[in-house]
C-alpha cells in the first residue's frame, strides 16, 4: 500500500482525488506540523483524528470537508466534529488528508487492521472514529 502525501483539505482539488476504493486519513496540522492528541495511554503525536475507507475516495473526503463547512452532506466523521464542536479546539483549515488506493474486498480488513492497531497503542481510538469493528 502507497500512501499519498498529506494535503490541506482546504486547499484540495477534490478532482485531484481519485474514484477508486481506499483507505484515508485526517490529522491536525498546524503549517505542515502534526499537533499532539493526548489519548487515554498516551499523546498522538501524529494528530490522527479519523481513519476511513471507501468504494470512491474523492466522494468520501469531498463529503467530509461539506460536512464540516455546514453542508449536509453524508459523513458521520464531518458530524461528529461539528456536532461536537470539535471547532473549539480545531480549526477545519488545520486539517489535512492523505490516502491510498485498495481494492474493493480490501477495504474493510484493512480499515480494521488500522483501526485495531492504533487502539492497542493509545488504548483509545481516534476522537472522530465513533466505533472499532472487531476481527471475527
Amino acid at each position: 500500500m502507497k500512501w499519498t502525501n498529506w494535503f490541506p483539505i482546504h486547499n484540495l482539488k477534490f478532482e485531484d482525488i481519485p474514484k477508486e476504493p481506499g483507505i484515508y486519513q485526517v490529522r491536525w496540522a498546524i503549517n505542515g506540523k502534526p499537533q499532539p492528541i493526548n489519548r487515554l495511554d498516551r499523546a498522538d503525536n501524529s494528530g490522527l483524528l479519523y481513519i476511513g475507507v471507501s468504494t470512491n475516495l474523492q466522494s468520501r473526503i469531498k463529503n467530509f470537508w461539506k460536512r464540516l463547512k455546514g453542508g449536509k452532506a453524508p459523513h458521520t466523521a464531518g458530524h461528529t466534529f461539528t456536532a461536537y464542536n470539535f471547532e473549539r479546539k480545531i480549526r477545519p483549515e488545520h486539517l489535512e488528508v492523505r490516502w491510498a488506493q485498495l481494492q474493493k474486498r480490501e477495504l474493510d480488513s484493512t480499515e480494521t487492521i488500522f483501526l485495531e492497531k492504533y487502539v492497542k497503542k493509545f488504548l483509545d481510538k481516534p476522537p472522530l472514529n465513533l466505533a472499532v469493528k472487531r476481527k471475527r
